[in-house]
């Protein structure tokens, strides 16, 4: 390791570990930080498994998304099983005058990441990585806090390709990537979500710093 990574690993352990202001880091220095070590999984669904950073929460999820959540943030994920089980090619169109986009290429993990003020001074950020997507809205303060995280969970994506193959093969993949088109479209009531308050996915509290 070199002595750059080096010091960027050290600056993002000490960020996690809210030693670092987050305003320091450009967004480059936090997309950087998927060419380092992931943590271990805590969280573990059928066919795939992830880390949940400490603070947050599961809200909702399916056998292939999650709502997880924050104090401030909520975060929207979408793990494209049938993509990766084809070996998905994938690709994006920018939008015009984002705040900050970038194409993602780490160890053969493809991905992408945009930032674009979408309304009301909010800041929409779209990062998909190794076939896995998180979408978030947060306003400009929150940005650099919703990409740490953001990143520290799809770094830590693992697939099971036994698992994945045996559901592909029996039909029991479904393509949900839909329901995350609340950013896209006016939604004026979200009464109506149903939430699950029986989330059974397992936890382990794998954080380095208590």
């Amino acid at each position: 390791m070199n002595f750059k990574k080096i010091i960027l690993l050290l600056i993002v352990l000490f960020t996690l570990a809210g030693c670092v202001n987050l305003k320091s880091l450009s967004y480059d220095d936090i997309i950087n930080t998927l060419s380092n070590p992931c943590k271990d999984a805590n969280i573990y669904e059928k066919g795939y498994q992830y880390y949940m950073p400490k603070g947050l929460s599961l809200v909702d999820k399916g056998s292939n998304y999650a709502i997880i959540s924050s104090d401030q943030i909520t975060y929207y994920l979408y793990v494209d099983l049938i993509g990766y089980i084809n070996e998905k090619t994938i690709s994006k169109t920018f939008s015009d005058n984002p705040l900050y986009n970038k194409n993602i290429d780490y160890d053969g993990k493809k991905g992408y990441v945009e930032i674009k003020l979408k309304e009301n001074d909010k800041y929409l950020i779209e990062i998909m990585y190794n076939y896995a997507k998180i979408e978030v809205m947060v306003d400009d303060a929150l940005i650099n806090k919703a990409l740490v995280n953001s990143i520290s969970i799809l770094n830590s994506m693992k697939y099971n390709d036994a698992v994945i193959e045996n559901l592909y093969n029996n039909d029991k993949l479904t393509y949900t990537e839909e329901i995350f088109d609340y950013f896209n479209q006016e939604v004026e009531d979200n009464s109506d979500t149903e939430v699950d308050t029986n989330i059974s996915s397992e936890v382990v509290d794998t954080d380095f710093f208590e």
